[in-house]
Protein backbone atom coordinates (compact mmCIF):
# COMPACT_ATOMS: atom_id res chain seq x y z
CA UNK A 1 0.00 0.00 0.00
CA UNK A 2 2.24 2.75 -1.22
CA UNK A 3 1.46 6.08 0.29
CA UNK A 4 1.75 9.24 -1.80
CA UNK A 5 3.55 12.12 -0.15
CA UNK A 6 1.00 14.79 0.68
CA UNK A 7 0.87 18.04 -1.20
CA UNK A 8 2.24 19.89 1.79
CA UNK A 9 5.22 17.59 2.11
CA UNK A 10 5.88 17.84 -1.62
CA UNK A 11 5.85 21.62 -1.49
CA UNK A 12 8.10 21.62 1.54
CA UNK A 13 10.55 19.32 -0.20
CA UNK A 14 10.59 21.55 -3.27
CA UNK A 15 11.12 24.57 -1.05
CA UNK A 16 13.95 23.04 0.97
CA UNK A 17 15.78 21.05 -1.70
CA UNK A 18 17.48 23.95 -3.51
CA UNK A 19 18.76 25.24 -0.19
CA UNK A 20 19.96 21.94 1.17
CA UNK A 21 21.07 19.66 -1.65
CA UNK A 22 24.78 19.66 -2.12
CA UNK A 23 25.42 21.69 1.03
CA UNK A 24 28.90 21.32 2.49
CA UNK A 25 27.70 22.09 6.02
CA UNK A 26 28.84 19.43 8.46
CA UNK A 27 26.17 17.20 9.94
CA UNK A 28 24.62 19.07 12.87
CA UNK A 29 21.44 18.72 14.84
CA UNK A 30 18.87 20.89 16.57
CA UNK A 31 17.59 20.57 20.08
CA UNK A 32 14.57 18.25 19.77
CA UNK A 33 12.57 20.70 21.88
CA UNK A 34 12.69 23.11 18.94
CA UNK A 35 10.48 20.67 17.05
CA UNK A 36 7.64 20.72 19.58
CA UNK A 37 5.81 23.38 17.57
CA UNK A 38 5.57 20.93 14.65
CA UNK A 39 4.33 18.14 16.90
CA UNK A 40 1.53 20.18 18.45
CA UNK A 41 0.42 22.44 15.59
CA UNK A 42 -3.22 22.24 14.54
CA UNK A 43 -4.77 23.74 11.35
CA UNK A 44 -7.20 25.80 13.44
CA UNK A 45 -4.39 27.54 15.36
CA UNK A 46 -3.30 30.26 12.95
CA UNK A 47 -0.61 31.55 15.32
CA UNK A 48 0.99 28.11 15.69
CA UNK A 49 0.79 27.49 11.93
CA UNK A 50 2.59 30.79 11.29
CA UNK A 51 5.25 29.93 13.89
CA UNK A 52 5.77 26.47 12.40
CA UNK A 53 6.09 27.90 8.90
CA UNK A 54 8.67 30.42 10.06
CA UNK A 55 10.70 27.80 11.92
CA UNK A 56 10.62 25.45 8.92
CA UNK A 57 12.16 28.15 6.75
CA UNK A 58 14.78 28.89 9.37
CA UNK A 59 15.76 25.24 9.72
CA UNK A 60 16.00 24.85 5.97
CA UNK A 61 18.28 27.86 5.72
CA UNK A 62 20.52 26.87 8.63
CA UNK A 63 20.49 23.21 7.76
CA UNK A 64 21.16 22.10 11.33
CA UNK A 65 18.68 19.26 11.52
CA UNK A 66 19.27 15.52 11.16
CA UNK A 67 16.64 13.48 9.35
CA UNK A 68 16.18 10.97 12.17
CA UNK A 69 15.65 13.74 14.72
CA UNK A 70 12.75 15.01 12.65
CA UNK A 71 11.35 11.49 12.24
CA UNK A 72 11.58 10.75 15.97
CA UNK A 73 9.52 13.88 16.63
CA UNK A 74 6.68 12.43 14.53
CA UNK A 75 5.67 10.05 17.33
CA UNK A 76 2.47 11.43 18.84
CA UNK A 77 2.47 14.47 16.56
CA UNK A 78 -0.61 15.99 14.95
CA UNK A 79 -1.37 15.12 11.32
CA UNK A 80 -0.31 18.59 10.19
CA UNK A 81 2.80 18.41 12.32
CA UNK A 82 3.74 15.05 10.80
CA UNK A 83 3.53 16.56 7.33
CA UNK A 84 5.94 19.32 8.28
CA UNK A 85 8.34 16.98 10.06
CA UNK A 86 8.32 14.55 7.15
CA UNK A 87 9.17 17.35 4.76
CA UNK A 88 12.04 18.47 7.00
CA UNK A 89 13.27 14.87 7.33
CA UNK A 90 13.33 14.32 3.57
CA UNK A 91 15.17 17.59 3.06
CA UNK A 92 17.73 16.74 5.76
CA UNK A 93 18.25 13.27 4.31
CA UNK A 94 18.85 14.78 0.85
CA UNK A 95 21.37 17.17 2.34
CA UNK A 96 23.36 14.63 4.29
CA UNK A 97 22.07 11.10 4.67
CA UNK A 98 22.04 9.37 8.02
CA UNK A 99 24.26 6.31 8.26
CA UNK A 100 22.91 2.96 7.16
CA UNK A 101 23.40 1.58 10.66
CA UNK A 102 21.37 4.40 12.23
CA UNK A 103 18.61 4.00 9.64
CA UNK A 104 18.43 0.24 10.22
CA UNK A 105 18.26 0.74 13.98
CA UNK A 106 15.41 3.22 13.54
CA UNK A 107 13.50 0.87 11.24
CA UNK A 108 13.82 -1.99 13.72
CA UNK A 109 12.38 0.16 16.51
CA UNK A 110 8.67 -0.70 16.48
CA UNK A 111 8.00 2.09 19.00
CA UNK A 112 8.73 4.81 16.46
CA UNK A 113 5.95 6.43 14.42
CA UNK A 114 4.76 3.96 11.74
CA UNK A 115 4.85 6.53 8.95
CA UNK A 116 8.35 7.61 9.98
CA UNK A 117 9.53 4.00 9.91
CA UNK A 118 7.99 3.49 6.47
CA UNK A 119 9.89 6.55 5.27
CA UNK A 120 13.16 5.04 6.51
CA UNK A 121 12.25 1.72 4.91
CA UNK A 122 11.85 3.45 1.54
CA UNK A 123 15.19 5.21 1.97
CA UNK A 124 16.96 1.93 2.76
CA UNK A 125 15.52 -0.13 -0.11
CA UNK A 126 15.29 2.49 -2.85
CA UNK A 127 16.65 0.96 -6.05
CA UNK A 128 17.60 -2.27 -4.26
CA UNK A 129 15.12 -5.05 -4.99
CA UNK A 130 17.02 -7.67 -3.00
CA UNK A 131 17.27 -5.48 0.09
CA UNK A 132 13.53 -4.85 -0.09
CA UNK A 133 12.82 -8.58 -0.24
CA UNK A 134 15.16 -9.31 2.67
CA UNK A 135 13.53 -6.72 4.90
CA UNK A 136 9.95 -7.61 3.99
CA UNK A 137 10.48 -11.34 4.52
CA UNK A 138 10.13 -10.86 8.28
CA UNK A 139 7.69 -7.90 8.40
CA UNK A 140 4.22 -9.39 7.91
CA UNK A 141 3.41 -8.42 11.51
CA UNK A 142 4.98 -4.97 11.38
CA UNK A 143 3.41 -2.08 13.29
CA UNK A 144 3.52 0.09 10.16
CA UNK A 145 0.39 -0.57 8.05
CA UNK A 146 2.30 0.30 4.87
CA UNK A 147 5.20 -2.02 5.63
CA UNK A 148 2.88 -4.82 6.73
CA UNK A 149 0.89 -4.47 3.51
CA UNK A 150 3.99 -4.63 1.30
CA UNK A 151 5.34 -7.62 3.24
CA UNK A 152 2.10 -9.55 2.81
CA UNK A 153 1.86 -8.62 -0.87
CA UNK A 154 5.34 -10.02 -1.40
CA UNK A 155 4.47 -13.20 0.49
CA UNK A 156 1.36 -13.62 -1.67
CA UNK A 157 3.26 -13.54 -4.97
CA UNK A 158 3.50 -17.35 -5.32
CA UNK A 159 0.25 -18.55 -6.85
CA UNK A 160 0.39 -22.01 -5.25
CA UNK A 161 0.53 -21.12 -1.55
CA UNK A 162 -0.94 -23.84 0.69
CA UNK A 163 -3.93 -23.26 2.94
CA UNK A 164 -1.82 -23.02 6.11
CA UNK A 165 0.31 -20.21 4.67
CA UNK A 166 -2.72 -18.31 3.41
CA UNK A 167 -4.38 -18.63 6.82
CA UNK A 168 -1.30 -17.13 8.47
CA UNK A 169 -1.26 -14.23 6.02
CA UNK A 170 -5.00 -13.70 6.50
CA UNK A 171 -4.44 -13.39 10.24
CA UNK A 172 -1.73 -10.80 9.61
CA UNK A 173 -3.52 -8.77 6.93
CA UNK A 174 -5.43 -5.60 7.83
CA UNK A 175 -6.03 -3.69 4.59
CA UNK A 176 -9.60 -4.59 3.48
CA UNK A 177 -8.85 -5.28 -0.20
CA UNK A 178 -5.89 -7.44 0.71
CA UNK A 179 -7.96 -9.41 3.24
CA UNK A 180 -10.67 -9.96 0.64
CA UNK A 181 -8.10 -11.18 -1.90
CA UNK A 182 -6.73 -13.75 0.57
CA UNK A 183 -10.23 -14.96 1.44
CA UNK A 184 -10.93 -15.44 -2.28
CA UNK A 185 -7.78 -17.53 -2.67
CA UNK A 186 -8.80 -19.67 0.29
CA UNK A 187 -12.24 -20.07 -1.23
CA UNK A 188 -10.66 -21.53 -4.39
CA UNK A 189 -9.01 -24.12 -2.14
CA UNK A 190 -12.42 -25.01 -0.70
CA UNK A 191 -11.87 -23.13 2.57
CA UNK A 192 -14.78 -20.91 3.54
CA UNK A 193 -14.13 -17.82 5.65
CA UNK A 194 -16.89 -15.70 7.18
CA UNK A 195 -15.63 -12.39 5.86
CA UNK A 196 -18.06 -10.25 7.83
CA UNK A 197 -17.04 -11.96 11.07
CA UNK A 198 -13.35 -11.76 10.17
CA UNK A 199 -13.63 -7.97 9.81
CA UNK A 200 -15.79 -7.60 12.92
CA UNK A 201 -18.79 -6.15 11.10
CA UNK A 202 -21.98 -5.72 13.09
CA UNK A 203 -24.66 -7.73 11.31
CA UNK A 204 -27.47 -8.01 13.87
CA UNK A 205 -29.59 -4.85 14.14
CA UNK A 206 -32.96 -3.53 15.23
CA UNK A 207 -34.28 -0.43 13.43
CA UNK A 208 -37.03 2.06 14.06
CA UNK A 209 -38.29 4.77 11.72
CA UNK A 210 -38.64 6.59 9.51
CA UNK A 211 -38.58 9.95 11.30
CA UNK A 212 -38.86 13.30 9.56
CA UNK A 213 -35.81 14.91 7.93
CA UNK A 214 -37.55 16.99 5.26
CA UNK A 215 -35.31 19.95 4.48
CA UNK A 216 -32.29 17.96 5.75
CA UNK A 217 -32.33 20.00 8.94
CA UNK A 218 -32.96 17.38 11.62
CA UNK A 219 -29.42 16.09 12.00
CA UNK A 220 -29.05 17.80 15.38
CA UNK A 221 -32.66 17.31 16.39
CA UNK A 222 -32.84 14.73 19.17
CA UNK A 223 -35.83 12.49 18.66
CA UNK A 224 -36.95 10.65 21.82
CA UNK A 225 -35.01 7.56 20.72
CA UNK A 226 -31.75 9.36 21.52
CA UNK A 227 -32.72 10.42 25.04
CA UNK A 228 -34.13 6.98 25.76
CA UNK A 229 -30.94 5.30 24.57
CA UNK A 230 -28.75 7.52 26.73
CA UNK A 231 -31.05 6.78 29.66
CA UNK A 232 -30.77 3.06 28.92
CA UNK A 233 -34.47 2.44 28.31
CA UNK A 234 -35.75 2.30 24.72
CA UNK A 235 -39.48 2.26 24.13
CA UNK A 236 -41.23 -0.41 22.04
CA UNK A 237 -42.47 2.24 19.59
CA UNK A 238 -42.38 5.94 18.73
CA UNK A 239 -44.20 8.55 16.66
CA UNK A 240 -42.48 8.64 13.29
CA UNK A 241 -42.71 10.71 10.13
CA UNK A 242 -46.24 9.64 9.26
CA UNK A 243 -47.45 7.86 12.38
CA UNK A 244 -46.56 5.15 14.87
CA UNK A 245 -43.36 3.18 14.21
CA UNK A 246 -41.90 0.17 16.01
CA UNK A 247 -38.64 -1.75 16.01
CA UNK A 248 -37.88 -4.27 13.27
CA UNK A 249 -35.02 -6.80 13.29
CA UNK A 250 -32.58 -7.10 10.41
CA UNK A 251 -29.61 -9.39 9.83
CA UNK A 252 -27.12 -8.33 7.19
CA UNK A 253 -26.08 -11.17 4.90
CA UNK A 254 -23.47 -8.97 3.19
CA UNK A 255 -19.84 -10.08 3.45
CA UNK A 256 -19.08 -6.38 4.00
CA UNK A 257 -21.67 -5.92 6.74
CA UNK A 258 -23.74 -3.59 4.56
CA UNK A 259 -27.22 -2.61 5.73
CA UNK A 260 -29.54 -1.23 3.02
CA UNK A 261 -31.99 1.13 4.72
CA UNK A 262 -33.49 2.16 1.38
CA UNK A 263 -34.64 -1.43 0.89
CA UNK A 264 -35.89 -1.74 4.46
CA UNK A 265 -37.83 1.53 4.42
CA UNK A 266 -39.20 1.61 0.86
CA UNK A 267 -36.75 4.19 -0.49
CA UNK A 268 -38.07 6.82 1.89
CA UNK A 269 -36.49 10.25 1.32
CA UNK A 270 -36.11 13.14 3.74
CA UNK A 271 -36.03 10.76 6.69
CA UNK A 272 -34.06 9.44 9.66
CA UNK A 273 -33.74 5.85 10.83
CA UNK A 274 -32.29 4.69 14.15
CA UNK A 275 -30.60 1.33 14.60
CA UNK A 276 -29.40 -0.52 17.70
CA UNK A 277 -26.84 -3.31 17.91
CA UNK A 278 -25.61 -5.18 20.99
CA UNK A 279 -22.21 -6.77 21.49
CA UNK A 280 -21.04 -8.85 24.42
CA UNK A 281 -17.42 -8.47 25.52
CA UNK A 282 -15.79 -10.89 27.92
CA UNK A 283 -13.77 -8.06 29.44
CA UNK A 284 -13.26 -4.32 29.32
CA UNK A 285 -11.29 -3.51 26.17
CA UNK A 286 -10.08 -0.39 24.37
CA UNK A 287 -10.83 -0.65 20.67
CA UNK A 288 -12.26 1.27 17.73
CA UNK A 289 -15.66 1.69 16.13
CA UNK A 290 -15.23 2.08 12.37
CA UNK A 291 -18.07 3.13 10.10
CA UNK A 292 -18.66 3.49 6.39
CA UNK A 293 -21.75 5.49 5.45
CA UNK A 294 -22.87 7.43 2.38
CA UNK A 295 -25.40 9.41 4.44
CA UNK A 296 -25.20 11.72 7.43
CA UNK A 297 -24.78 9.73 10.62
CA UNK A 298 -24.31 9.80 14.39
CA UNK A 299 -23.26 6.90 16.61
CA UNK A 300 -23.40 6.39 20.35
CA UNK A 301 -21.73 3.63 22.40
CA UNK A 302 -23.25 2.92 25.80
CA UNK A 303 -24.91 6.34 25.77
CA UNK A 304 -21.83 8.34 24.66
CA UNK A 305 -21.78 10.11 21.30
CA UNK A 306 -18.59 9.03 19.49
CA UNK A 307 -19.15 9.81 15.78
CA UNK A 308 -21.07 12.61 14.03
CA UNK A 309 -20.79 13.51 10.33
CA UNK A 310 -23.39 15.60 8.52
CA UNK A 311 -22.36 14.61 4.99
CA UNK A 312 -24.58 13.33 2.18
CA UNK A 313 -23.68 11.25 -0.88
CA UNK A 314 -19.97 12.09 -1.16
CA UNK A 315 -18.83 8.48 -1.31
CA UNK A 316 -18.40 5.59 1.08
CA UNK A 317 -15.62 3.18 2.01
CA UNK A 318 -14.67 0.71 4.71
CA UNK A 319 -13.35 2.47 7.83
CA UNK A 320 -14.46 5.85 6.50
CA UNK A 321 -14.98 7.19 10.03
CA UNK A 322 -13.06 5.92 13.07
CA UNK A 323 -13.60 6.56 16.77
CA UNK A 324 -11.71 5.12 19.74
CA UNK A 325 -14.12 3.48 22.19
CA UNK A 326 -14.00 1.38 25.33
CA UNK A 327 -16.22 -1.67 25.65
CA UNK A 328 -17.21 -2.71 29.13
CA UNK A 329 -17.35 -6.31 30.29
CA UNK A 330 -20.78 -7.66 29.39
CA UNK A 331 -23.40 -6.22 27.05
CA UNK A 332 -22.58 -3.02 25.13
CA UNK A 333 -25.19 -1.13 23.14
CA UNK A 334 -24.55 0.88 19.98
CA UNK A 335 -27.03 3.35 18.51
CA UNK A 336 -26.77 4.70 14.97
CA UNK A 337 -28.76 7.58 13.51
CA UNK A 338 -28.70 7.59 9.70
CA UNK A 339 -30.16 10.58 7.85
CA UNK A 340 -31.33 10.58 4.22
CA UNK A 341 -31.91 13.80 2.26
CA UNK A 342 -34.29 14.51 -0.64
CA UNK A 343 -31.96 14.57 -3.64
CA UNK A 344 -33.56 12.99 -6.71
CA UNK A 345 -30.46 12.16 -8.76
CA UNK A 346 -29.90 8.45 -9.38
CA UNK A 347 -26.55 8.54 -7.56
CA UNK A 348 -28.21 10.02 -4.45
CA UNK A 349 -30.63 7.17 -3.79
CA UNK A 350 -28.36 4.98 -1.69
CA UNK A 351 -29.23 4.82 2.01
CA UNK A 352 -26.65 2.45 3.37
CA UNK A 353 -24.02 1.91 6.07
CA UNK A 354 -21.62 -0.61 7.61
CA UNK A 355 -20.03 -0.67 11.06
CA UNK A 356 -17.38 -2.82 12.69
CA UNK A 357 -15.45 -3.09 15.94
CA UNK A 358 -11.72 -3.80 15.83
CA UNK A 359 -8.43 -2.95 17.49
CA UNK A 360 -6.25 -0.03 16.41
CA UNK A 361 -4.61 -2.14 13.68
CA UNK A 362 -7.94 -3.15 12.14
CA UNK A 363 -8.16 -6.69 13.56
CA UNK A 364 -11.62 -7.72 14.77
CA UNK A 365 -12.10 -7.78 18.55
CA UNK A 366 -13.46 -11.12 19.83
CA UNK A 367 -17.10 -10.58 20.78
CA UNK A 368 -20.05 -12.79 21.63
Amino acid sequence: MKKNVSGLVFLLALQFAPLLTGSSIALADVNPQQLEIFRKVQPSDEVAVAQASKLAKELSTRGDLQSLTALRAMKGASSLGKNWLLGLANAAQNRQAASKADLEAFLKDQNQDPEARYTVFRWLVEGNVEARKQWLASMTEDSSPEIRYEAIELALEPTDLPEAKLQLLLDSARQPEQVTAIIQRLDKLGVKVDQAKHFGFLTQWKFVGPFDNVGSNKFDMAYPVEADFVAGKLADGYTGKTGAVSWVSETSSSSEGLVDLAKLFNNEKGCIVYGVAEVNSAKEVACELRVGCINAQKLWVNGELVIANEVYHTGMQVDQYIAPIKLKAGVNKILIKVCQNEQKEAWAQRYIFQARICDSTGKAVPLN
